[in-house]
């Protein structure tokens, strides 16, 4: 059985909706169609089946024992110690009682049952935290320099951050009503999408935000970054990178990785707008007839570096300054023990695969629950 391409699913998906509220609703199956599938990775969701029970179950002529995985949407990991408590109790509840801490900063529920996806979604969301956009053709989760407790300046980074994270949502209101029962307005019409357009992105972008001297989030590894200029204390503005990505198919010479380059420098208050240029250049020149070859990196490659600048300043309406001075003294994380400006201590804990369970290695999960009791 052939199907439709993902183009034409996005295209197809009346802006995100699908028919994945009727197939929510069809006890007859576990799972959904397989172009809900692929349209639920926008709402922050994948459909996968339990490995252990699949042999067996393909024995005795069942359908695979589906299950979903839930990533939430939450620009530099950042929640209150309350939210760690909610996400705690939404893992134990609807889940496999774990939490998995991605590379980019976001939190995953693993083991949800269909019955089950949409009062998890409306959990999640009760805790003030969502999952749009945390997969799918879009900007995935925002990435930040681990601490916006340390300084002044973190605290600024992550702020911007945010924002990007924010505007550079989805518009359509498909989330909210599906998960969240909200009402659709009669008659409102066919909704805008100004940033990503009918079919949105032609793959994934990553963007990451990083304070020299560490980076710890990678940011040469991002289709953008913003690498923040610090003056008297200070975020003033940013040195921006763009098409970085470490993907690559082993033994294809048509796919490679890439270290991102920097352009040139921008004043904080050009950032949405700089931001929204370099996703709308991807969004019109990126490959959609190849998804091994639709990262931004190969975009830039196949256009040239200076076409794809030219671009995005004319898109932007702005001319990017020379490069700011900065430099990297360290790459990775740093645990252990660390002073903030305002002379409170932070711990960073190391948790292997980022995985936070009570095994007979550990009790963490518990161990984090009452230490966020603590500070609630």
């Amino acid at each position: 059985m052939s199907h439709p391409s993902v183009e034409t699913i996005k295209r197809e998906s009346r802006r995100l909706r699908g028919t994945i509220a009727e197939g929510l609703r069809d006890p007859s199956t576990g799972g959904l169609a397989f172009d809900d599938q692929r349209t639920l990775k926008f709402h922050g969701s994948y459909q996968q089946d339990d490995r252990d029970l699949r042999e067996e179950r393909r024995r005795q002529k069942l359908e695979p024992a589906y299950q979903f995985m839930i990533r939430t949407r939450t620009p530099g990991g950042v929640i209150s110690p309350e939210q760690w408590l909610k996400l705690d109790s939404i893992a134990t509840r609807y889940g496999n009682h774990s939490l998995r801490i991605t590379t980019r900063q976001a939190f995953q529920f693993h083991g949800v049952v269909k019955r089950e996806l949409k009062a998890t979604m409306q959990a999640i969301n009760a805790a003030l935290i969502d999952t749009l956009a945390a997969c799918g053709d879009v900007n995935r989760n925002v990435l930040v320099a681990a601490n916006p407790l340390l300084s002044s300046a973190h605290a600024g980074l992550y702020a911007d951050a945010a924002r990007v994270s924010e505007h550079l949502l989805p518009n359509s209101r498909a989330y909210y009503e599906i998960w969240l029962d909200e009402q659709r307005v009669a008659g409102s019409g066919e909704e805008d999408e100004p940033i990503y357009g009918e079919r949105y992105l032609p793959r994934k972008f990553k963007i990451g935000f990083a304070l020299p001297p560490l980076n710890d989030v990678d940011v040469f590894a991002n289709d953008l970054g913003f690498i923040g200029i610090v003056e008297d204390g200070e975020v003033i503005g940013y040195d921006v990178s763009i098409g970085g990505g470490m993907g690559a198919t082993h033994g294809d010479a048509e796919t490679w990785p890439r270290v991102a380059d920097v352009i040139g420098f921008i004043p904080r208050e050009a950032l949405l707008d700089v931001a929204t240029a370099v996703v709308t250049t991807q969004r019109d020149w990126g490959n959609r007839a190849l998804r091994k070859r639709a990262r931004f990196k190969y975009t830039i490659d196949e256009r040239g570096l200076d076409t794809v600048k030219t671009e995005i300043e004319r898109r932007a309406g702005i001319a990017f300054a020379p490069v700011r001075a900065f430099v990297f003294e360290h790459n990775g994380d740093r645990y252990g023990w660390r002073e903030g400006d305002d002379g409170r201590w932070h711990l960073t804990l190391s948790l292997p695969a980022g995985r936070i369970a009570d095994t007979d290695a550990g009790a963490h999960l518990s161990g984090l629950r009452e230490i966020a009791r603590v500070h609630e």
